[in-house]
């Protein structure tokens, strides 16, 4: 008898954990992109949020994200060579963002910044603005979600 009971217990235990708490991830692919004058970028997005859901509640959530940002010179390359000093920055709406500073020659190389990690993340609508400075010269535009239009 206690047999049965133990058989049908588990699988009735079972069910009523997963019933009770349940997840639902939702997946923030995006590619962000924009130009000025003498530069261009492009940033593209994967991002997921999963959300922990316990009696029609959000209890808590998840995200992860993986980004590559990549500045592109409009000019000859070979000007890169020339430059004595490149800054560029760029800041999401969402608080997100990078930065860096180089001396010349500047490699097309170290022009891209990527990496992974949880927190916030860009949304469809966001807008990302990049700031660019180089050699007494300075130029600054937006970066938009390509399904949006310019």
């Amino acid at each position: 008898m206690k047999k049965i009971v133990r058989a049908l217990l588990l699988p009735g235990v079972m069910l009523m954990l997963l019933t009770s708490c349940n997840t639902e991830t939702t997946h923030f692919n995006y590619t962000f992109k924009g130009e000025s004058e003498t530069w261009s970028a492009v940033y593209e997005q994967t991002a997921s949020q999963k959300l922990i859901i316990k009696n029609d509640r959000v209890k808590d959530s998840d995200t992860s994200k993986r980004f590559t940002f990549q500045l592109h010179y409009k000019g000859e390359q070979s000007d890169l060579g020339e430059m004595k000093q490149l800054k560029y920055e760029y800041k999401a709406s969402s608080g997100g963002g990078g930065s860096q500073t180089m001396e010349g020659p500047i490699p097309v190389a170290l022009m891209k910044m990527s990496g992974a990690g949880s927190g916030s993340f860009a949304k469809e609508d966001s807008v990302i603005k990049v700031n660019v400075e180089w050699d007494g010269h300075s130029e600054e535009f937006e970066l938009k979600n390509e399904k949006q239009g310019k």
